[in-house]
């Protein structure tokens, strides 16, 4: 059986298959993280989410909403198959239905410009002027990306 898990980046939106030199275990997982503190999170009877356990942090450009999960998991996702053993494998459920199971998410700012009548307390605004910056969260499904990486 050959070493694969799923990686999911937010920052891209990319879900892809991986071929793990070795055994799936914890190190090459961290690697592909690229963290030193890896959190494990279920993600069914069959199969754990590693992430980072220091991603949430502030700067964060994006993040991922896992459906059932109470908060947002900063940083990378790498998704591996476990049968309640010791060793962790290849995952069993197909990448596509996995990936259902995710929204990858980004802050993003929308410039608001005065209108021509606008009246600001200290007088008269130019109209077209950028008077505010809007934050709203973009929400995106993964997508599923041919090949190993």
């Amino acid at each position: 059986m050959k070493n694969l898990v799923y990686l999911l980046d937010p920052e891209t939106a990319l879900f892809r298959v991986v071929q793990l030199v070795g055994a799936v275990s914890i190190k090459p997982i961290s690697d592909l993280l690229g963290c030193e503190v890896t959190q494990m999170v279920r993600f069914d009877e069959s199969h754990w989410l590693f992430v980072d356990e220091e991603a949430l942090r502030p700067g964060l450009t994006a993040f991922t909403i896992f459906d059932g999960y109470p908060q947002p998991l900063g940083g990378k996702i790498v998704l591996s198959g476990n049968d309640r053993s010791e060793s962790y494998h290849s995952p069993s459920i197909d990448i596509g239905t996995a990936a259902g199971h995710f929204q990858c998410c980004r802050p993003v700012l929308d410039p608001v410009f005065s209108a021509p009548d606008d009246v600001q307390p200290k007088g008269l605004t130019l109209a077209g002027a950028l008077v505010d910056l809007k934050v709203r969260i973009e929400s995106r499904p993964p997508m599923l990306v041919n090949g190993s990486a």
